[in-house]
Parts: C-alpha cells; structure tokens; sequence
C-alpha cells in the first residue's frame, strides 16, 4: 500500500533564498527518512513553496489569517510576519 509522508516549515521571509530552500529541503528528507519504517520511494520528492503572511492571535500564538483580515486597523506592524512555508512530500511503500 502507498502513502505519502509529508513535512513543512515555516521561515521568515526576510531570511529565505534559494541556499535556504535546499538546506531546508534536505532537513526534511532527512527527518522523513529517519522517522519512517517505510520504503519511501525517491523518486517521488515533491517540493511546495507558499509564501503567507502570519497573524499573532489573543494568545500569542502565529496563526494564518485571510488577506483581507491583514488590513484591520487594529493590527500593528509588529503582529504580522510574512513566511515562506516550504512542504515537502514524498511516497512511501508499507513493508
């Protein structure tokens, strides 16, 4: 039976480019290799870029929020973070 793993990372986008994307991208592979007790298939490696902005919630936490909410006036400058979420996904076959 098939499935697909999968992982994501969210980086300041401000700190992201092409030598971040590959350092990120191999982390993952790793973490995935090394989690799994399936044979993941290789060939199979899929990368997804997605750049979003952050909104810090009532509790402090980082949360995705709509475009059209990011306009508030109650929303200060320093509540909101723009990342670039990189998802890695991959096939892997039950032994």
């Amino acid at each position: 039976m098939i499935r697909t793993l999968s992982a994501y990372v969210n980086v300041a986008l401000e700190d992201y480019d092409d030598s971040m994307l590959n350092h990120l991208v191999e982390l993952m592979k790793e973490s995935l290799r090394e989690q799994s007790t399936e044979t993941i298939l290789e060939d199979t490696w899929k990368v997804e870029e997605n750049k979003r902005r952050l909104l810090k919630n009532e509790e402090g936490v980082w949360v995705s929020q709509p475009l059209a909410d990011m306009f508030s006036e109650d929303i200060q400058e320093n509540e909101i973070l723009e990342v670039m979420t990189v998802g890695i996904k991959v096939d892997a076959v039950s032994e």
